[in-house]
């Protein structure tokens, strides 16, 4: 959920400041710009899907403790051949972090943890259905590391550790964070998808935010939803820490051990927005979110595969000489 705030300044008088807490990985600002990678040009048309295996593939599965922080900066290797890992990450999680609120056309409350972990499953099925391997960071209602309710940015700066260094510890190729949006004004309502362009890896993490928007953009349309582009966006809008620009899942903040892979934070829907929270509580709107995802990282890899370098073939090998012919002597 970001930030949407104000400051209302008339003449001489502070009248009034809005903030509301931030749904996905610290406090938002609105002042950043947009960005995006000069050097790449994306024709975000999906290619064919990897071909579905006989089985699922396997679902990674690590207990949730606190690992040990990152060791080293170093990217995983992003060009090579299949297969491919995605680290799933639901937004938030637990008794004491809630993320966004809502309520449906009904009366029913809403919740941002809820519905992103029931979309983070069905993007995980329909994933390794399509024969990728996935990395699911949280599979049910808890958080990694002991959230209290006090110390929120704290706890939220150490949970988000812990759930990067999963990504990290498993060398996912993609981290794909799963949002609901939320917002002071209840007239503000769409899809967004956010990167950060300023990694070494930030052409890929562009190229893999827009085939995700372009397919839940469209998803959307399928389900006769009024649908509002709100953008592939520079996730320093999302917020981390004050003294750096991004945010903690995709940045590199200080003391804090950075994601290591191409990733995005995917906000689906705004659970403040009434038309768009009454969409998000059906479960055949969140299928056909999850689908899209699904189709996005798709294209994202058949994009990335036509980048890999062929393997070097090996060196014909050398015919050994012939042996020496000796003289042949004739007494005649």
């Amino acid at each position: 959920m970001l930030l949407h705030m104000r400051l209302l300044v008339p003449a001489f008088v502070l009248l009034a400041l809005l903030v509301l807490v931030a749904c996905s990985t610290g406090e938002p600002s609105t002042i950043a710009s947009t960005r995006e990678p000069a050097s790449t040009t994306i024709t975000p048309t999906p290619s064919a899907q990897p071909t579905p295996s006989a089985e699922p593939t396997p679902r990674v599965t690590m207990a949730p403790v606190v690992l040990a922080p990152t060791a080293s900066p170093t990217p995983v290797p992003i060009y090579h051949a299949p297969p491919y890992m995605v680290a799933i990450e639901a937004g938030h999680g637990g008794p004491n972090w809630f993320g966004a609120v809502g309520y449906d056309a009904d009366g029913n409350r809403l919740i941002e943890k809820d519905l992103a972990l029931d979309t983070a499953l069905r993007l995980d099925e329909l994933l390794r259905e399509a024969g990728f391997e996935t990395l699911v960071v949280r599979d049910g209602d808890f958080t990694l590391t002991p959230f209290a309710s006090a110390d929120y940015r704290p706890n939220m700066i150490a949970e988000t550790q812990a759930r990067v260094d999963l990504a990290n510890a498993a060398q996912a190729d993609v981290l794909v964070s799963i949002h609901f949006n939320g917002a002071v004004y209840s007239s503000l309502r769409g899809t967004e998808t956010y990167y950060n362009p300023d990694r070494s890896f930030g052409a890929e993490s562009y190229a893999l935010a827009m085939f995700v928007q372009g397919e839940l953009l469209g998803a959307l349309a399928g389900l006769d939803h009024e649908v509002n582009d709100r953008g592939v966006r520079n996730d320093a809008e999302v917020g981390g820490d004050p003294d750096n620009a991004h945010s903690y899942l995709l940045g590199t903040n200080d003391g804090f051990s950075p994601s290591l892979m191409p990733g995005i934070i995917s906000e689906l829907l705004f659970l403040s927005n009434p038309e768009d929270a009454a969409r998000a509580a059906e479960a055949e709107t969140r299928q056909g979110l999850a689908e899209a995802l699904r189709d996005g990282i798709a294209a994202y890899f058949a994009w990335l595969s036509q980048r890999v370098p062929p393997p070097t073939p090996a060196p014909a090998p050398v015919a050994a000489p012939p042996p020496a012919q000796c003289c042949s002597f004739s007494l005649w």
